[in-house]
């Protein structure tokens, strides 16, 4: 028996296209629609032209999803771009416009029958409209339920006033109730929920969603060329991500500046974008080095010279950037409120520390600063912890839920 394909929708290049490219494999893909794409055109100008706005739209593409499958909502696009450049929020511009990408889903399942495999913030229209036949609803929920991360946000600003508003976090929960309702309710239109980590499921059943409602399907990374490993001048940390009170930064920062760490003890930040208050906390730290964006090979050399990766979330969906680290050869370091308990414990390259308690985080770094450094061992083993998390086989457990679903 043969099965329905899916739509699937999502904006930008969310986990490098992998979701559709799975369907595709399996000859499950009826339409991608997505906001920007390297279509042909694109992919053709961009080979003649130079210029870093085409250079990173080329760079949307998969070549396993083929380019007639692949429908891209341009004019929603540009007027997103508009917004953003009179100055509404980022945030704000996303919740307002990502109904339409919805709304072209059901269009789409309603002409060609399909099924709908929708991620979380683009499932809410799709899922309640009506149809002649009976499409399977999945659910890609790829963050926390929005109550739970809601509910540690507001809690950490509580208890941690600071300079990081959590304002700035939580304008994509506005107070309107049928934004609210979109991503908060859209599990309980779904067949099927899948889920990259167990945090998010815990998250979902807070919510009232029961367990078997839900599949784990841990996310990948590619296998990595990484630099040479080198002998670090004592204890390198390293935090790769935006500056924001979800990620814990500020936290990490006071952690540093507690820790009795060993002398010449390093911690470099390499984040485009830092919530206010930040970058002052940070010049007022001693041995931290702030970087506004690498280049894929600076980041490469940074692993390598790094001890050990540290993001210390509040709340995160998986975090595919522990598995890049691990994948480098380097030891990480986060809450339990992330994938990490997912991968691995301590003997393969993965540390935990308790959510949102910079003396217990300031403790863990003190524990690793002498247990890390030069330690090929740890290092090996979080290459072999990437290496059983590869890409592909993301792609096959997905199929096989969407299959015995």
């Amino acid at each position: 028996m043969s099965v329905a394909p899916y739509v699937c929708a999502f904006r930008g290049s969310r986990d490098h296209y992998q979701t559709p490219l799975a369907l595709a494999e399996g000859g499950l893909l009826d339409r991608l629609i997505t906001d920007a794409y390297g279509t042909p055109a694109i992919r053709a100008a961009a080979a003649h032209l130079s210029g870093a706005s085409i250079d990173t739209l080329a760079a949307r593409y998969q070549p396993g999803i083929p380019d007639d499958r692949v429908e891209c909502l341009w004019s929603v696009s540009m007027r997103e771009q508009v917004r953003n450049a009179v100055g509404v929020s980022q945030n704000r511009t996303w919740l307002d416009y990502d109904h339409y990408y919805s709304d072209a889903a059901a269009a789409r399942a309603r002409e060609s029958r399909a099924n709908l495999l929708l991620y979380s913030p683009y499932a809410w229209e799709a899922f309640v409209a009506t149809y002649a036949h009976a499409p399977k609803r999945v659910l890609f929920q790829y963050h926390p339920h929005p109550d739970t991360e809601r509910r540690w946000l507001e809690t950490d600003a509580a208890r941690f006033p600071g300079d990081a508003p959590v304002q700035c976090e939580l304008d994509a929960r506005p107070a309107a109730d049928h934004l609210l309702r979109r991503e908060r309710d859209v599990w309980q239109h779904a067949d099927l929920i899948i889920c990259s980590s167990h945090f998010t499921v815990r998250s979902l059943t807070e919510a009232g969603c029961p367990a078997e409602q839900c599949v784990v399907v841990p996310y990948g990374v590619d296998a990595i060329t990484a630099a040479p490993a080198t002998r670090r001048d004592g204890f390198r940390a390293l935090f790769v991500g935006t500056g924001s009170r979800r990620k814990g930064l500020r936290h990490l920062l006071l952690a540093w500046q507690q820790a009795a760490l060993p002398a010449r003890s390093r911690l470099t930040i390499v984040s485009r974008a830092l919530d206010p208050g930040l970058e002052r906390l940070i010049s007022e730290t001693r041995g931290v080095e702030l970087i506004k964006g690498a280049k894929p090979a600076t980041l490469s050399r940074l692993y390598a010279e790094s001890s050990l990766f540290v993001l210390p979330s509040l709340a995160e969906g998986f975090g595919l950037v522990y598995l890049e680290a691990l994948a480098y050869g380097c030891p990480v370091l986060g809450t339990v409120n992330t994938c990490l308990p997912d991968l691995g414990t301590e003997a393969d390259g993965v540390f935990l520390t308790p959510v949102a308690d910079p003396e217990a985080l300031a403790s863990n770094l003190e524990r690793l600063s002498t247990r890390l450094v030069d330690d090929d061992g740890i290092r090996d083993a979080a290459r072999a912890t990437a290496a059983r998390y590869p890409w592909s086989a993301f792609r096959q457990s997905l199929r096989d839920a969407l299959q015995n679903a």
